[in-house]
């Protein structure tokens, strides 16, 4: 079936929409930069919110609902409360990104023009003893030297600033940028891309150029952005802990934006219900937004109940294990269910409403909350000063 056969059946197709991530690791499976894998596989899987019935055919997009590929589903295995499928990829295209078109070569464009090559991968700042153990070691091999940019991580550096300054210090080196945001792959992708030997990577100095570009975009960590995710149970207070930190933020003159879960759900999440699969939806929204808050420099105060550990660790990839802060509202359920005004827990032990969090729906503790806060026997204002406190040691105030 040819591309633009595929993309009519595509648009009647139900669809799995892909994460950024998730785009990368489809361009690096198509391009063959993932050879010899050729489909999802056990080895390979693609992350799903639910399941899909054997042989159905589903379309898979990116985040501005172009159409990729055809997903064939060959198989679907439960992971951490998602879903694994596994099957067969028909291309439609490559995922389209901003930017730096011409060094978005896939593996057979690289290797037509080089064959085997020396790859330098700067992590991310390209030092002046990597400069001169590439220039040596091309030496030595005759091979030439091929810059690749990772193009998703670090997630902290943009990649205009890595390719800014793998440009400055290699101006006669090709420069390759590799869609990839898991840098397990990375190995996988050199062979494939033609890499015979690696530039081994080395601290030391920059020079000043490359000096320059790192001190630009990287600010100290006081005026960087993070996001602090409050997560508890329905009435637990998550809520009223944010406000008091949204306050003496505001007092230090710090721009904040705040998402509540409650507001969300009118807005943002409107028609949302209360299946698994939707409450992830909602999360994974909040997340998105508060990612991008963050990415420009920004303060994200988070609260929602997020009660599953799988996506709450979604959300945490989103935007950095350094700038996402999560804080466990560890209020018991017997408390919450005193505080809660609406009735809520009161309608789901009754069976009035079902899939309430905390009754018949689970709530997953956090295994690695950054705080965990208990309001029994403390107040918000108190809660909200460790808040504080804990953001004055981190460096972020």
């Amino acid at each position: 079936m040819s591309p633009s056969d595929l993309a009519t059946e595509a648009a009647g197709l139900e669809a799995i929409q892909l994460t950024e991530a998730q785009a990368c690791d489809f361009e690096l499976l198509i391009t063959g930069a993932l050879s010899p894998l050729t489909e999802y596989g056990s080895a390979f899987p693609l992350r799903a919110g639910r399941a899909f019935p054997l042989g159905a055919r589903l379309a898979l997009r990116d985040g501005f609902n172009e159409r990729l590929g055809v997903l064939t589903v060959g198989a679907c295995e439960p992971d951490d409360g998602g879903l694994l499928i596994h099957g067969p990829v028909e291309p439609i295209r490559r995922p389209r990104w901003r930017g730096f078109e011409p060094l978005r070569l896939t593996p057979d464009e690289l290797r037509e023009i080089h064959g085997a090559c020396l790859a330098w991968v700067p992590e991310p700042w390209p030092t002046d003893a990597e400069a001169a153990s590439a220039e040596r070691l091309a030496s030595e091999s005759g091979l030439p030297i091929v810059v690749f940019v990772p193009s998703h991580y670090p997630l902290h550096v943009s990649l205009s600033a890595r390719v800014r300054a793998a440009q400055s210090a290699a101006p006669a080196a090709k420069l390759v940028i590799l869609p990839l945001a898991d840098p397990a792959l990375l190995p996988e992708a050199l062979r494939n891309y033609g890499a015979a030997r690696r530039v081994p990577s080395q601290a030391g100095s920059l020079s000043p150029s490359v000096a320059a570009i790192r001190d630009a975009e990287q600010p100290s960590r006081s005026a960087q952005g993070f996001c602090l995710w409050f997560t508890g149970l329905p009435s637990s207070g998550k809520s009223t802990v944010a406000s008091e930190v949204a306050t003496l933020l505001d007092e230090r003159g710090r721009r904040f934006t705040f998402l509540d879960g409650d507001v969300v759900r009118t807005h943002l999440s409107k028609g949302l219900g209360f299946s698994r699969e939707d409450r992830d939806t909602n999360i994974l929204r909040i997340g998105w937004v508060a990612s991008e808050i963050v990415r420009h420099r920004g303060v994200a105060i988070c609260a929602a109940v997020s009660p599953y550990e799988a996506t709450r660790e979604r959300v945490r990839a989103m935007m950095g294990e350094d700038q996402f802060i999560l804080i466990h509202i560890a209020t018991p359920a017997e408390v919450c269910e005193t505080r809660d005004v609406k009735g809520f827990y009161a309608q789901a032990r009754s069976g009035a409403i079902t899939g309430f969090t905390g009754v018949d729906d689970p709530y997953e503790i956090p295994s690695k909350p950054s705080l965990r806060l208990e309001t029994t026997n403390a107040a918000a204002r108190e809660n909200a000063l460790a808040v504080m406190e804990y953001l004055v040691q981190v460096g972020f105030l």
